[in-house]
C-alpha cells in the first residue's frame, strides 16, 4: 500500500495548508507569518504534487520537503505533520489503535526530521499488509482536512 498510488493530497489545496497554519498560530496566540523564500518553494512543491497520484511514501515525502522549506515562521512542523496525520487517520481507521499510533508518530517524526527516511521506510514495510488492506477499504471524507487537522 505504501507504494500504491492515489491522489493523497488532492483534498488539500495550498489554501487549506495556510488555513491550518493560521488556526494553529491563533491557538497559540502568535501571528501567522510566512517566510518569503521558503513559502514560495513550499507552495510550488505542494501545488505541483497536489493533483498527482502518489504513493503514501511519496505523499509523506512531499509533506517532509514542504516542511523543510520552512514556509511559516511558526508551527511549520505542526502544520505539515497535522496534514499527514489526518490523511493517515482518514484512510486507516480500521488498523488497531496502537498500530495506528505507531504509524502516525513515525510519519510525523519523519516530517519534522526527528527520524530519517530509513526508519520511516522500515515502519512502512512492517505495516505493508495492513496498509494494503486499508487501501482496499478507504474511509470516505466527511469534512475538510483543515477542520479535522486543527481539532
Amino acid at each position: 500500500m505504501s507504494n500504491t498510488a492515489r491522489p493523497w493530497l488532492n483534498a488539500v489545496p495550498w489554501e487549506s495548508v495556510l488555513t491550518l497554519n493560521r488556526t494553529l498560530c491563533q491557538a497559540q496566540k502568535v501571528e501567522a507569518r510566512n517566510n518569503t523564500g521558503g513559502f514560495e518553494a513550499a507552495q510550488g512543491l505542494w501545488s505541483a504534487a497536489q493533483s498527482r497520484t502518489l504513493s503514501l511514501r511519496a505523499a509523506v515525502g512531499i509533506c517532509h520537503d514542504a516542511c523543510a522549506s520552512k514556509p511559516f515562521t511558526f508551527n511549520n512542523g505542526n502544520t505539515f505533520a497535522a496534514i499527514a496525520r489526518t490523511l493517515i487517520d482518514e484512510h486507516f481507521k480500521h488498523i488497531p489503535p496502537v498500530e495506528a499510533q505507531i504509524l502516525r508518530t513515525t510519519v510525523c517524526h519523519y516530517i519534522v526530521d526527528q527520524i530519517g527516511a530509513k526508519e520511516l521506510d522500515q515502519v512502512l514495510r512492517h505495516f505493508e499488509p495492513k496498509l494494503a488492506a486499508a487501501a482496499a477499504n478507504p474511509v470516505p471524507r466527511t469534512e475538510p482536512v483543515a477542520a479535522r487537522a486543527g481539532a
